[in-house]
């Protein structure tokens, strides 16, 4: 399976099944080999179940969570927001973008950082899903979008009211990023761990800026 997660940008993992998941370029220690190749096969068979037959509105979410969990687009958006309820004298306001900017950029940091370190690479960079001539960035874990829309609902539900408004902010995310699979981006495991960074790492900023 280490043509699911390979090693660095070459063609070691495509060539070599087995090698397991890349840190830094090199091979996982010994012991974590088991692990990380029953990470692979459920990934795998996950990823064969959810791109089987997604229809039109898995393709639809795929399609809007592509281009609205940007950190790009959701950064100016919270610091917007924040702009505009420091203004107004609106403090929810005010603190909910200040939480999604500090969290989003924190977790923008996190899982690049990661990314480069994991080296885990893409399904459409995998054979027999790899495109002739595609360039392997081998940085799939975590998913970035996935990260930036958990954090950005962590942020919007510092000001939810009712459990019923969490699980709908909540909701959405999860539903957004599944598209992330859906488009052969990123595996299933990579949009878990995006979920578990966007979440804990905005949940800190929520602790430190207080209202």
């Amino acid at each position: 399976m280490s043509d699911i997660i390979g090693q660095s940008g070459d063609q070691r993992g495509i060539e070599n099944p087995g090698g397991g998941i890349g840190y830094g370029g090199q091979p996982a220690p010994a012991a974590l080999q088991p692990a990380l190749t029953a990470v692979d096969t459920l990934d795998a068979k996950l990823h064969d179940i959810v791109t089987c037959d997604p229809g039109p509105i898995s393709q639809a979410l795929a399609t809007a969570g592509h281009y609205v969990i940007k950190r790009h687009v959701l950064i100016p958006g919270f610091a917007i927001a924040g702009l505009v309820g420091l203004l107004t004298g609106q403090p929810d306001l005010r603190r909910t973008g200040a939480v999604g900017v500090a969290g989003l950029v924190a977790t923008a940091t996190a899982s690049r950082s990661i990314k480069r370190y994991v080296k885990r690479r893409r399904p459409d960079e995998c054979e027999p899903r790899r495109k002739a001539g595609w360039r392997i960035s081998a940085r799939s874990l975590p998913s970035g979008h996935t990260a930036s829309a958990f954090a950005a609902a962590t942020a919007l539900a510092t000001v939810s009211r009712t459990p019923a408004q969490s699980m709908l902010i909540y909701g959405t995310a999860a539903a957004l990023a599944s598209g992330r699979v859906v488009k052969h981006r990123h595996w299933a495991s990579d949009v878990l761990a995006g979920a578990l960074l966007g979440t804990a790492i905005t949940l800190v900023a929520r602790r430190l800026l207080a209202r």
